[in-house]
This record gives C-alpha cells, sequence and structure tokens, in this order.
C-alpha cells in the first residue's frame, strides 16, 4: 500500500468489505443448528459466523450477525442508503440477519488514500437512486438474486424501518463482488439449511464493515507527523467493530498515561 500525506497526516488505503444484509426466520436459523432441538429452552438463540475464499483469495463473510435482531438505516450523508444491523438485548424478535460481504482492496478501488472511502460513498448513492430516492433500500429475495429476477415476494416480513424496493443487485455491485456474494451464498448453504432458503431476505449496501482507510502511527500509537496524535480505533483504521475498538482505545489509553502521568 501506498502512503499519502492529507493535511499533515500520514494515510494510508486499507482493505475492506461490502455487501449487504440477509435475514432469516431465527427459528429456520435455530433448526440449522440444533435441528430437532431447536426450540429446546436452554440453548442460546442461534447465531454464526460462516466464511468462504475463492482461488485468487477474495473472501465474502458473515460479519455482525443479529440473532433475533432487525436491519437498521445507517446513512451518515444526505441522499444515501447504508444498512447495518442490532439486536435488543433479549434478542426475541422474529427475524436474524448479518451482513453479507465481500472484501475489497485497492485493485478494486485506487491507491489514494481517500479511494476506499469515495467507492463505498458511491455505493451508497447509486442505492439511494435505485430504491427510489426516498430511502427506502434496495433489496431482493435470494432466489431472485441467484435468478437475475429479483423479487420480493417472501414468507419472511423484512425489519427495515424506510421499507424496501425491489432491485437488481447487477445495477448496483460490479460483477466482482456479485458473483462473490453468489459463490459465498452456495458455500454457506452447503453448512446451513437457512442458507439455502430462497425466500431469505439480502438488503443493500452494507458498506461500513470497517474503515477504507488506515491513519498511521508507530510503536507507541502516536502520528510519524503529529507528535499528539494518537490514531487509534474503528475510524482510525485499527478495529472492526465494538469490542476491537474499545480495546485499542484501552491500549492508546495506556501509551498516553506512559506519557504524561506525573512522575
Amino acid at each position: 500500500m501506498k502512503c499519502f500525506f492529507s493535511n499533515s497526516i500520514l494515510m494510508q488505503t486499507k482493505p475492506f468489505s461490502v455487501g449487504v444484509r440477509i435475514e432469516h426466520l431465527q427459528e429456520s436459523v435455530n433448526e440449522s443448528l440444533y435441528g430437532e432441538f431447536k426450540d429446546n429452552p436452554f440453548l442460546p438463540v442461534g447465531e454464526y459466523q460462516l466464511s468462504y475464499r475463492d482461488n485468487e483469495g477474495r473472501g465474502v463473510y458473515t460479519f455482525c450477525m443479529c440473532p433475533g435482531g432487525m436491519v437498521v438505516p445507517s446513512a451518515s450523508e444526505e441522499n444515501t442508503v447504508v444498512t447495518n444491523g442490532m439486536s435488543e438485548f433479549l434478542r426475541n424478535g422474529k427475524n436474524a440477519n448479518a451482513a453479507v460481504a465481500v472484501s475489497v482492496s485497492e485493485k478494486d478501488f485506487g491507491s489514494s488514500p481517500l479511494d476506499g472511502m469515495y467507492f463505498a460513498r458511491e455505493l451508497e448513492r447509486r442505492a439511494f437512486e435505485l430504491a427510489g430516492r426516498d430511502y427506502k433500500a434496495p433489496a431482493t429475495t435470494v432466489g431472485g438474486f441467484m435468478s437475475g429476477k429479483p423479487s420480493l415476494e417472501s414468507a419472511i416480513v423484512p425489519t427495515f424501518a424506510r421499507g424496501l424496493a425491489e432491485c437488481d443487485f447487477n445495477r448496483l455491485f460490479n460483477e466482482k463482488i456479485n458473483s462473490m456474494l453468489k459463490a459465498g451464498l452456495m458455500d454457506f448453504g452447503r453448512k446451513m439449511r437457512c442458507f439455502r432458503d430462497e425466500s431469505a431476505i439480502m438488503t443493500a449496501p452494507e458498506t461500513r464493515t470497517s474503515s477504507p482507510l488506515r491513519i498511521l502511527r508507530n510503536e507507541e500509537l502516536v502520528s510519524p507527523v503529529l507528535d499528539n496524535l494518537y490514531p487509534c480505533g474503528e475510524g482510525a483504521g485499527y478495529a472492526g467493530g465494538i469490542t476491537s475498538a474499545a480495546v485499542d482505545g484501552i491500549k492508546t489509553a495506556y501509551k498516553l498515561m506512559e506519557r504524561f502521568s506525573p512522575e
């Protein structure tokens, strides 16, 4: 990766992932995991983590799985659509959802430090346009996606609060991302029965899996060019979720205390 100065801060591109949120009935997830014991009250609500890598090393994986949860709007700019997922404390919603995300790198979007951000923003803006410019999210069933004939006919009631608009993902993602999504769904279907359900709902886009850039730091966790700047956590490119961001924040706090605490 190449490094660049931007307003005196040293940054570089960083691989990240983009994809969709997939919704199944939580009952189907439990049955896939527990079989005949799916209704056993002593078993936890079912959750999963799946991954697949092709011969060229590109990966697709499930991320931020939300048992009994909902797909939520998460756009941070006007005229964009972004999806995410969450579960309430009891995890007792009817649906389960997870990101199905495909890895992308500077081979896909370029080597300038902000190119990944612009790549994700373009997906978010295109999603807004394709879904009718009213903050609905583009979506289709798994069967509609795999067949190239988008559909929202499903017994699963989607949870995205702004509503869904039927969409051909070939108009949203490029061929590489779509082909990896299809390969991942087929592989996951061999591992869990619920992923063979063609009525599962896919809602797009999921673009905030991790930061698309990294603000560089040295072994003391300080920027090499700004002595009092401590890049840390998810936004700076050193974490991929709430827990890892918290851990990185603790590491950074220790470094600050070592440097500035009274003798």
